[in-house]
């Protein structure tokens, strides 16, 4: 069975573009548009794995790393974040609010995604 990965960012294209990225890996792919989209989803589906950005209204990816890690239905699920920010102090905020790994948009090549998914999934 396809694992299923929950994309959360703003962003409909990058959505877009990360998805189809990751079912053609053989992945099944839900998205959210915002955080608390995103923890919807979470009761919803049986996620396997978070990718999240940073910067986002209403609850961003900071506050939504706060609350999931508060579930105990949720905050076993691994999260990566994939945003456009860069400066090392949020990244290290980022890690030690749960997240396994931080890739930075534009300095990140498809690979670098798959790679990372397959690697914290134990694949």
């Amino acid at each position: 069975m396809a694992k299923k990965i929950l994309l959360i960012d703003d962003n409909r294209l990058t959505r877009e573009i990360n998805g189809s990225l990751l079912e053609r890996a053989g992945y099944k792919t839900v998205s959210a548009g915002d955080g608390r989209q995103g923890l919807k989803e979470l009761e919803e589906e049986k996620i396997d794995l978070i990718i999240l950005d940073l910067v986002m209204p209403d609850i961003d990816g900071f506050e939504f790393l706060n609350l999931y890690k508060k579930n105990s239905l949720t905050q076993h699920i691994p999260v990566i974040v994939l945003t456009i920010r860069d400066s090392p102090q949020e990244i290290e905020r980022a890690k030690r609010l749960g997240a396994e790994a931080c890739l930075i948009k534009h300095k990140m090549r498809p690979q670098a995604l798959l790679d990372s998914v397959r690697i914290i999934l134990g694949e």
